[in-house]
């Protein structure tokens, strides 16, 4: 018996335009898998209300007591904030599979559908759920769930212009595997859209510098400077390399050098 994916609460992000409107408004895409006994959330992400997430269930005829496992694709706080809506599930997340105050490793093939592979680059904790789902679902093949691996159908195409991401290069390795391996992708802010590995500008959008995209800024938390990529704290992204409190023996920072 293969597994069933569906979208619960499409997802959006204006981080690309915030730049210009002044006011960031985003919510991941969350997603329900369901193979066999198991009934996951994924990214039960923040909204206005939890109410949406709970009709959003309801509509499936489940409750937040049906479900028992939450996956996080990764520790950014807009994709786990609504993780405590769930009493009886537990987390699958980087760090382990918890339950309660216990924390076991969790199995790669994750079930004899979901195969759970790491593809950091946007956060070093990024993991991506691969769904093998039947020949007569609406998204037959295998449904990629990667989080901001994509933030919306391949987008940014340039994994340099994630002005979030940890490291770039890594990003691209793991698009790339994403790509190779799904048939459908749900990226982390956007809708289900399928994947055509043979098109040539799904292909540029991974390999080439699309110049007519605009580089994606953020805001530094303390100056309120805007950041691209080149000017953020590699350790506190959420820092500008002018405001980075990072010793000048960081291995992984290079702010204090430019100061």
């Amino acid at each position: 018996m293969a597994a069933e994916v569906k979208i619960l609460v499409e997802g959006y992000t204006n981080a690309d335009s915030v730049a210009e409107t002044g006011e960031e408004k985003t919510q991941p895409t969350i997603t329900l898998v369901r193979d066999r006994d198991l009934v996951m959330v994924v990214d039960p992400g923040i909204m206005e209300s939890q109410q949406v997430l709970i009709d959003a269930l309801a509509r499936e005829n489940l409750t937040v007591q049906d479900v028992n496992v939450v996956c996080i694709t990764h520790s950014h706080f807009d994709h786990y904030r609504n993780i405590g809506m769930f009493p009886n599930a537990k987390t699958l997340e980087y760090y382990g599979l918890w339950h309660n105050d216990t924390v076991d490793e969790w199995d790669e093939n994750f079930t004899p559908n979901i195969q759970v592979l790491h593809t950091p680059g946007h956060d070093y904790t990024s993991l991506t759920l691969f769904v093998t789902t039947g020949p007569n679902s609406g998204y037959p093949g295998v449904v990629a769930i990667c989080g901001d691996v994509f933030w919306k159908e391949n987008y940014p195409r340039d994994p340099h212009n994630d002005a979030f991401a940890s490291n770039p290069k890594r990003l691209k390795e793991s698009r790339e595997m994403v790509i190779k391996m799904a048939d459908w992708i749900i990226p982390g802010h956007g809708p289900m859209y399928k994947n055509n590995r043979n098109t040539t500008e799904i292909k540029e959008g991974i390999e080439a510098v699309k110049t007519a995209e605009p580089k994606i800024t953020v805001t530094c938390k303390r100056c309120g400077r805007k950041m691209v990529q080149k000017d953020k704290c590699q350790c506190r992204p959420f820092l500008c390399f002018k405001c980075c409190e990072c010793g000048i023996d960081c291995d992984l920072c290079g702010c204090s050098h430019k100061k």
